[in-house]
């Protein structure tokens, strides 16, 4: 059995490309603390906080544009967070939502902890959104002269209102450079948008679009200019989350190792688990048909391989033996690259059979409530581990004891209530289309 770790996570569409659950996972083990810190593929704001209570998450993050719209859903926030509007870090506790705002110290130290003076500086930020009105709170509180600027101009003076810095429209970024101390850009989009003649070697530039090395920081590289790297920022506010979270003193050089490994995924399978009824059959064949992978059933490889259907082999050879079954199945099609892998319910039940999809495959765990899963299901009597008289408990009960196995083995979770399997399979296509090795 698995001991009972704290769940934490990070909630946004798309996800999987978040370097958080690296950050915070590398933070748990430098504390030697037992907790896991999953991606939950999530574009509702009002799924992601009741599926946090569902599964009993301690706290998670949220990512842009959730950052405002899960205000309504909290019971509480920190002062400050409430000042700004915008909540990226939430804490759960007996049920109710803490939301703060890490953004606004993370902004603050990347630029402090760099040796970089704000108070009394001019400051030039690109953007409107959450990470943006982070920046010019943080800044103009350090006694920064601030400008904002957006290509909807209307929203960034509603900000500055706000905020009480001044406003620009984007048009006019070649005047506004002209006597600038620090440039950050909050723009979700790597466009060019900075004149290359307006980055001079006495500009600081931040830009907190840290996927890939944008036209902006790659031209400010080469003209001399200071650059901070956008992780800085995740790295800090990330760390204050932590804070949060655990209430402990968060060990940044870990952190910050984890966040500057470039690893990325290269698995070349699909592997799906989940409880029964969460959809992962017919989700399989609706991404195998999107990917041109071929779906690999594990259930129906041992039924078929075994002359005899899984309710039998249950009956007559007993759970261990299948267990035995399902984890040479997983090896054999494992072995083979370029698959979706459906798999049942309890396969994360055997560690060696999730190491294998672990090490070879993304695996996508497709969560479902109690009430869906039944209705799924129905009377559905070839499903062994449910022939009881109460199926709706002996589920919630499977459910709490498996609830940390699907957690440990999964790099991504989605909620597959009231989805179509056509819907969970373009969420995963979307995901991992860009993610899987070539």
């Amino acid at each position: 059995m698995m001991s009972n770790p704290k769940l934490f996570a990070v909630a946004g569409n798309p996800i999987l490309h978040s370097k958080s659950p690296d950050m915070f996972q590398a933070a748990f083990r430098a504390c030697s603390m037992d907790a896991l810190y999953l991606r939950f593929a999530s574009s509702k704001i009002e799924e992601i906080t009741q599926t946090a209570k569902g599964l009993d998450i301690s706290g998670f993050n949220i990512t842009s544009p959730h950052k405002e719209e899960v205000l309504p859903f909290l019971d509480d926030m920190e002062e400050t967070a409430r000042q700004l509007g915008a909540v990226n870090t939430i804490v759960l506790n007996k049920g109710k939502l803490k939301g703060f705002n890490t953004d606004i110290e993370g902004v603050k130290k990347a630029f402090l902890m760099h040796g970089v003076a704000i108070s009394g500086k001019k400051v030039l930020v690109l953007g409107a959104g959450g990470a943006a009105k982070a920046a010019v709170f943080a800044l103009v509180a350090e006694g920064a002269e601030v400008t904002l600027m957006n290509r909807t101009f209307e929203k960034a003076q509603s900000i500055a209102r706000a905020l009480s810095c001044k406003v620009a429209p984007m048009e006019a970024i070649s005047q506004e450079m002209e006597d600038v101390d620090i440039l950050i850009s909050c723009l979700s989009e790597s466009r060019h948008i900075v004149p290359s003649q307006s980055l001079t070697k006495n500009l600081v530039v931040l830009d907190a679009h840290y996927r890939e090395e944008t036209p902006l920081v790659r031209e400010a590289k080469a003209k001399g200019c200071t650059v901070i790297d956008g992780r800085e920022w995740l790295l800090f506010q990330g760390a204050h989350a932590f804070s949060h979270f655990t209430g402990q003193e968060p060990p940044v050089t870990a952190m910050r190792k984890a966040l500057y490994d470039d690893q990325m995924f290269t698995k070349r399978n699909i592997a799906l688990i989940g409880f029964m009824g969460t959809g992962k059959s017919t989700v399989g064949q609706y991404l195998a048909k999107r990917l041109g992978m071929p779906l690999v059933d594990i259930d129906h490889e041992i039924a078929q391989k075994n002359d005899s259907s899984i309710e039998n082999i249950f009956e007559q050879l007993g759970e261990e033996a299948f267990r035995r079954m399902e984890e040479k199945a997983i090896k054999d099609t494992i072995g083979m690259s370029g698959r979706i892998i459906s798999c049942g319910g309890g396969a994360v039940l055997n560690k060696a059979s999730m190491d294998h999809l672990r090490k070879h495959a993304l695996v996508i765990w497709l969560y479902a409530g109690a009430g869906t899963i039944l209705q799924r299901i129905g009377h559905d009597r070839s499903r062994p581990l449910l022939n009881v008289p109460d199926r709706r408990s002996e589920i919630e009960k499977m459910l709490r004891l498996r609830k940390d196995y699907y957690a440990y083995a999964s790099d991504l979770f989605i909620n597959t209530d009231d989805k179509e399997p056509g819907e969970i399979a373009k969420r995963i296509y979307d995901e991992s289309n860009t993610s899987l090795g070539s």
